[in-house]
């Protein structure tokens, strides 16, 4: 298995809950798992892994396949997992997950292994250059408010700064999201006032966040509340895969609801569906692929795409 691309993301979550299973797996079992535990496209880099051997875990038989590992199985860290976690722990995000004196025993515990990466080995491109400052100390509070009633499932009440005006929101957070583009946090969240609206903010805008003594006993169905923001059509995309172009888009795109289908040995259709708010971002990052992807639809989309690319085109 490659070493970042497969055991460092979800396809390695994806392989542990097909090897931990009870019993013989048949193949539209293993396709099932692979569809629920990672991506609607995951069965079509995993699958062939499995099928023809090149992941030796299982044994094949009768149409079978059985784990070749045995019950119990506990994986400890290899000192390339140390080496990985201490890159982790240098990422300027890393502070809002964990409070300073947790912070502090688990790079003492990394200190003897060398980052596998430093921060400054990586350049972001066609990124805002105002992103969110990970360090303040408001920022972490406002964040750590929020996860904590995100696992709390308490609502929240705080101070929002919007363009014309600033305005109190009592919601309840259901959803923390990461825009690379950006560089920012942004809270999904339900009203208290309403249980079906979702809204959406920039936690660089909140201030004055306290929790408050309300609880839910089942949060909303968030998922069904955003698909159904989405646009009637989605961006319907061809990938020709040179140069690992569909592993990058795959990557690219991960946090869109899509689906992925193979169309001959080396070009991919991937449906992305999304809404109004995300629609300049989307459309910047099919842009950062140039020729290796070919927009088919939707209309509205290609419409934007087309003057996006006249105004890149005069300014040259």
């Amino acid at each position: 298995m490659n070493l970042f691309s497969d055991i460092y993301n979800c396809y390695y979550q994806v392989m542990k809950n097909i090897l931990n299973r009870p019993g013989a797996l048949s193949e539209k079992d293993m396709r099932s798992i692979a569809e629920q535990e990672g991506f609607e496209e995951s069965p079509l880099f995993i699958m062939p892994k499995i099928i023809s051997g090149e992941w030796d875990f299982f044994i094949h038989k009768d149409d079978v396949y059985i784990s070749k590992l045995q019950d119990g199985f506990m994986q400890p860290l290899s000192h390339l997992q140390k080496c990985y976690i201490s890159a982790l722990l240098l990422d300027e995000k890393i502070c809002l997950f964990f409070n300073e004196e947790e912070l502090l025993r688990l790079k003492e515990i990394f200190s003897g292994f060398s980052p596998l990466w430093l921060p400054d080995d990586f350049y972001y491109y066609d990124c805002f250059s105002d992103k969110d400052d990970f360090s303040s100390p408001a920022y972490i509070h406002i964040f750590q408010t929020i996860l904590s009633s995100i696992k709390s499932r308490q609502c929240i009440s705080f101070v929002y700064k919007g363009k014309n005006s600033t305005n109190r929101h009592d919601v309840l957070p259901c959803r923390l999201e990461y825009s690379i583009k950006n560089g920012r946090f942004r809270l999904i969240a339900v009203p208290v006032s309403s249980n079906i609206r979702i809204e959406t903010y920039n936690l660089c805008n909140i201030c004055e966040i306290s929790p408050l003594f309300q609880y839910t006993g089942q949060m909303p169905d968030i998922n069904k509340a955003i698909i159904k923001s989405y646009y009637k059509e989605p961006v319907r995309l061809i990938i020709k895969n040179r140069r690992n172009a569909l592993e990058r888009t795959m990557l690219q795109f991960a946090n869109y609801e899509k689906n992925t289908v193979k169309i001959d040995d080396d070009t991919y259709e991937c449906c992305i569906y999304y809404s109004k708010n995300v629609e300049t971002e989307l459309l910047i990052e099919v842009l950062s692929f140039g020729p290796l992807i070919q927009v088919t639809g939707n209309s509205e989309f290609l419409k934007q795409l087309k003057m996006r690319l006249q105004k890149q085109a005069q300014l040259m």
